[in-house]
């Protein structure tokens, strides 16, 4: 990669750094504080993140270098001036939240840069101890109509991920001998070595092991609520052809186009982002013969993977209030046709009818945030298209209606399965209500009424986390016991759309829950529960 720099010198453990930088899923158990633990048993137990975004993931010293190389303005190019100003640890408004965002997208747009953050985020994810990754974006954020197509995109965001898995696959090798580890050269593509050098001075110690499970990406493209010709050259382009039309129905087109360009990614079978891109590719151009699929997953098998496809779900992210879900129905019935997982942001920002209509109009599989599940008291209080209410029903509904709706609700989210992509620290940061208190949190409803619940970053720059400080998070808030933090992990994996074929998943999710329990052996909890 022609761009690549170490992390921030700085950090010392990857907890300490985040302030800078099966059916009973959930059983209940007697509490055990999270003293116990010490941070690097956060560390080294293996965790999926299902819900961390590309471009709020950055590195502030990536971002200042890609700013200064495309001549984007930031209002600093001091590192620690720029994160206190922009990206500070807490926020007055979800519009003071995502202000830093635009100047994030306007430095990815372009191949290598893409590139080059996808690698970072997920060698960031790799040393806090995460084995899969389920990195979502918009591709339509960062496309530039005649210059890079989403397919595009798509492939720069993969070839990262893709090089990232090969680097942490070996540190997992070496890390078998400690002479090899602390000597080893460059490695796969010359960066072994850097990455080894800095793990050794963790205090927190290293996630690496030769026993672990491999690592192992996918990607979760998002389509937008709602967006202004300002937000992208893609946009921009998108609003123009389709000026004088209904902007709700402008919003649907986008989804469609999103899943039709991703549809036709998928057919290719997958760019060569596999081995690296070749001269013939050009910056992932893509082959085109019939047999790219099967040729692809036999390349894959043969390296101890099978990723089928890089894409592996459809997301819509943005303002929840007046751009309901019904707008992308069309989208997202596409994707469901195509067999493309879905996932929804819903909830965060709006009432329980958020979550039904993910579920019942886009086909959710998995709700992202869903903060407002049991906010029965704020049914029918927001508003859906033209401003008008998005309450199930024409009329008034009762407190006990809306008592009852969310009751229902909740029993088919634990029914069915529905995981919850729960991200506390930045939930922390964008709603008020729970004034600045994780314990106020509805995790914890959502734990004991034995959803599927996961815990994960969203954004581990403009949050200012990583995965082992959320689940320090949750477990000193809740007072999770081993078995339930045991449970909540195994859910990430569990309801992740990995793209294996069934019975790999289950044999990999097997491996996980073996190393899982070693590591507990390890520091005494083998017998707990």
């Amino acid at each position: 990669m022609s761009h690549h720099h170490s992390r921030e010198s700085t950090r010392s453990s990857v907890i300490s750094s985040a302030d800078s930088n099966i059916s009973n899923e959930n059983e209940s158990s007697s509490p055990t504080k999270a003293h116990q633990y010490p941070a690097s048993f956060f560390v080294r137990i293996p965790k999926a993140d299902l819900h961390i975004h590309l471009d709020g993931s950055i590195r502030i010293p990536t971002l200042i270098d890609l700013a200064k190389h495309h001549n984007v303005p930031l209002p600093s190019y001091d590192p620690v001036e720029l994160r206190n100003t922009v990206f500070p640890p807490t926020y007055s408004s979800l519009t003071d939240y995502l202000r830093g965002f635009g100047y994030i997208t306007a430095t990815l747009r372009t191949p290598s840069a893409l590139e080059r953050v996808a690698f970072e985020v997920a060698m960031d994810a790799f040393d806090a101890g995460v084995r899969y990754l389920e990195l979502r974006f918009a591709p339509q954020l960062h496309a530039i109509p005649g210059s890079l197509s989403i397919e595009e995109v798509v492939c720069a965001v993969n070839r990262g991920l893709e090089r990232a898995v090969r680097v942490a696959d070996e540190l997992d090798r070496l890390a078998g001998d400690t002479l090899d580890f602390a000597d080893a050269d460059g490695g796969v593509d010359g960066m072994v070595s850097e990455f080894i050098k800095e793990l050794l001075s963790k205090e927190s110690g290293h996630p690496y092991n030769p026993d672990a499970p491999n690592h192992h990406c996918g990607i979760i493209v998002c389509a937008m609520r709602f967006f202004l010709p300002s937000f992208s050259p893609y946009y921009e382009a998108f609003w123009e052809v389709h000026k004088g039309e209904d902007p709700h129905r402008v919003f649907g087109l986008a989804s469609i186009a999103l899943v039709t360009a991703v549809n036709h990614l998928r057919r290719k079978g997958t760019c060569c982002c596999h081995n690296g891109g070749c001269e013939q590719c050009n910056d992932c151009l893509f082959h085109g013969e019939a047999n790219a699929v099967d040729r692809y997953i036999d390349d894959r098998q043969m390296e101890g993977h099978e990723y089928i496809l890089p894409v592996v779900a459809i997301d819509i992210a943005g303002a929840e209030s007046g751009y309901p879900a019904s707008d992308h129905r069309e989208a997202f019935d596409l994707a469901h046709q195509s067999f493309l997982n879905k996932t929804v942001h819903a909830g965060e920002a709006y009432g329980p009818e958020s979550i039904f209509e993910a579920i019942t109009n886009l086909h959710a599989e998995r709700i992202g945030h869903g903060c407002h599940l049991f906010r029965w008291d704020i049914i029918g209080a927001g508003e859906g298209r033209g401003g008008k209410s998005r309450s199930r029903e024409k009329g008034e509904m009762t407190v006990k209606q809306k008592r009852e709706y969310v009751e229902n609700l909740t029993r088919y989210l634990g029914t069915m399965r529905i995981c919850v992509e729960v991200c506390l620290s930045s939930n922390l940061q964008t709603m008020p209500e729970l004034h600045g208190d994780v314990q106020n949190h509805p995790a914890r409803k959502m734990i004991e009424e034995g959803l599927a619940v996961t815990f994960c970053t969203d954004n581990t720059l403009v949050s200012h986390t990583c995965m082992p400080k959320e689940l320090e998070l949750a477990v000193n808030a809740f007072e999770l016991s081993p078995g339930q933090l045991r449970n909540i992990v195994f859910n990430g994996f569990k309801r992740s759309f990995m793209a294996m074929r069934y019975r790999t998943k289950r044999d990999y999710n097997r491996k996980v829950i073996s190393f899982y329990k070693k590591i507990e052996r390890e520091f005494g909890l083998g017998d707990a529960v």
